[in-house]
């Protein structure tokens, strides 16, 4: 092989590594947008019917409130804050959120509800990722509408 050839061969080996990094980081950042993208649909949903979307919610796949590892989950905040809706996990509906810990002792349920905002924030915490049954890192999109957080996330590992 030439110089010639080993460094086409090298310069097409790089392009192809950056194509790949790229691409891996747009999949991300459109997943993260589709996390986005579900806590609008939930909020304007919520915006038209008030309470009643909490159970369209909890119909998970069947009202379009789960797609794949993408969920909505609603929660109030305040003292007493708790889970209203929940895509994947009825049971949870009602349970407290300083209740809720990922399996590092972190209440991150109550981290969002006192940290979240209206213009929307990333979360991250460990939960059971409902495709795999395994734990995963979750990096979640929480929005305050009201006294109430909409929250959506992506399994980040």
């Amino acid at each position: 092989m030439t110089t010639q050839n080993r460094r086409q061969l090298l310069a097409s080996a790089f392009a192809l590594t950056v194509g790949i990094a790229g691409f891996a980081r747009s999949a991300q950042a459109s997943t993260e947008q589709q996390a986005q993208d579900m806590v609008a649909r939930a909020i304007a949903l919520y915006t038209e019917k008030g309470e009643a979307a909490f159970a369209i919610f909890n119909d998970g796949k069947a009202s379009g409130f789960s797609e794949g590892e993408i969920y909505i989950v609603v929660q109030s905040r305040g003292a007493g804050a708790k889970v209203l809706a929940h895509a994947t996990d009825a049971k949870l509906v009602g349970t407290p959120l300083s209740s809720i810990s990922d399996q590092n002792g972190l209440k991150f349920a109550e981290v969002m509800s006192v940290e979240a905002t209206t213009a929307g924030g990333w979360f991250e915490y460990d939960w059971p990722n409902p495709e795999t049954g395994q734990i995963g890192r979750k990096k979640s999109w929480a929005v305050v509408s009201g006294d109430i957080i909409f929250i959506a996330g992506i399994y980040v590992r």
